[in-house]
């Protein structure tokens, strides 16, 4: 083996160890991070999607720009999914700081999600309730779709976009417009128009 050889195979290992060593051991955003920002349109506009030959009307409530941590991600095969393929939920405020984050477990199931915690965590039920939320994804287009799916636990994330409600054919689907509600109605519905991974 040349001396060239041996460098390529040296640099090659380099990489592959750095590679390895992103995927097992990712690097999880520990900081405070801002609410998210609600603006009320003064009329609601309505917007329509495609899905399976029928159009479905969304209609816009309020701008919407959050940003926080993918606590979980979850695809569903149901009803919705024709225009909401995926749930993620989010943490924001101080959630995501080590000595709160690891003592806080979150999941998702049937369109819901949910948390648990211990008692050595320095926040209250109250507070992980109103600084995450499970958002109903609607993406805008192909484009927005990819993104979304490219999405992973952990990431630090940005969704731009609108809350909603959707006129389905057999009933609404409504969004919270408060971060302080629990239970059946609490989660997000967002016609999202642009998804931002921060690095």
């Amino acid at each position: 083996m040349s001396k060239l050889e041996k460098i390529l195979v040296i640099c090659i290992v380099i990489g592959l160890f750095i590679i390895g060593n992103t995927v097992l051991n990712p690097i999880i955003y520990e900081g405070i991070i801002q609410d998210p920002v609600q603006t009320i349109l003064k009329e609601p506009e309505t917007v329509y999607i495609l899905a399976d030959e029928v159009n479905i009307p969304i209609v816009l409530l309020a701008e919407y720009t959050v940003e926080g941590v993918i606590k979980s991600k979850k695809k569903y095969n149901d009803y919705p999914s024709r225009i909401a393929q995926y749930d993620v939920a989010l943490a924001w405020g101080s959630l995501n700081e080590k000595e709160i984050d690891s003592h806080i477990n979150y999941s998702q199931r049937g369109r819901w999600y949910y948390f648990n915690f211990d008692r050595n965590v320095s926040v209250s039920s109250s507070y992980i309730a109103s600084h995450s939320a499970n958002v109903h994804l609607i993406n805008q287009n192909l484009v927005v779709l990819k993104k979304i799916e490219n999405l992973n636990v952990n990431d630090h994330v940005k969704l731009i976009g609108y809350l909603v409600n959707v006129n389905f054919d057999n009933g609404t689907w409504d969004s919270s417009l408060t971060r302080t509600d629990t239970g059946n109605g609490a989660c997000e519905i967002m016609y999202v128009t642009d998804v931002e991974v921060i690095e």
